[in-house]
């Protein structure tokens, strides 16, 4: 080790370099990042969809059984609203500027934590609708994943586009115009391309979820690409 000479008022003394401690390894930088990530994240809306989706599912037909077309309303309904809340998990009024981690690495632990949370509220009320069916009723439970699947990543993805442009809930909120804007206008579509059959297994049923199926990588593949690191 290099020894270097200091002067003080009683002489030169002789000193020897501080030695700086050695960084963690980096693979360690995801679960030093989740707690702050956590207590970073506004999970109000996250919350408020929660217990809008526990109350839908719970009083939808009260005391009676679902059917399965009056259970696909209630599950579509929850998917799209809780793809919408999770996008606020993307921004927060702390973000942007220098940052001491990727931009990249934080938008994908904040799209697993509030992604991951999403999933299983939608999987509990799909487990409770599932409960409330007539025994024999036909549910298709991948099918129903893709859907959910593709609104929460038009979410994600329209959030972590818009949080490049703009700061705080406003990205969010864009994001929530986006998402909600692709879904309904699925709604126009004509009966032979609707992508929200009614009935499980019958009519368009096959052809609207081999679209669903092809259109899932798409929002998450351009998550990936609006969530490279800021320059």
């Amino acid at each position: 080790m290099p020894i270097t000479a200091q002067r003080t008022e009683y002489g030169v003394i002789a000193t020897t370099p501080l030695t700086t401690t050695p960084t963690r390894a980096p693979r360690t930088l995801p679960l030093l990042l989740l707690r702050p990530l956590v207590r970073a994240i506004s999970w109000a809306p996250l919350a408020v969809v929660t217990l809008f989706t526990a109350a839908l599912v719970t009083l939808a037909d009260f005391g009676q059984p679902l059917t399965a077309g009056m259970g696909l309303i209630l599950l579509r309904i929850s998917g799209t609203l809780l793809g919408s809340a999770a996008a606020f998990a993307l921004v927060d009024a702390m973000s942007g500027g220098a940052e001491p981690v990727s931009h990249r690495l934080r938008q994908a632990e904040r799209c697993l934590l509030a992604g991951g949370v999403a999933v299983a509220v939608w999987l509990g009320a799909f487990a409770y609708v599932l409960s409330r069916l007539p025994d024999g009723a036909l549910f298709p439970v991948g099918d129903m994943l893709v859907e959910v699947g593709v609104c929460l990543g038009i979410g994600l993805a329209a959030a972590a586009t818009a949080v490049r442009y703009a700061p705080g809930r406003q990205a969010a909120m864009a994001a929530v115009v986006v998402q909600l804007a692709l879904v309904l206008a699925t709604i126009l579509l004509p009966p032979e391309v609707r992508l929200w059959p009614p009935t499980c297994g019958f009519g368009y049923w096959d052809e609207a979820h081999r679209f669903w199926l092809f259109a899932l990588p798409v929002p998450y593949l351009w998550l990936v690409v609006s969530g490279r690191d800021l320059r």
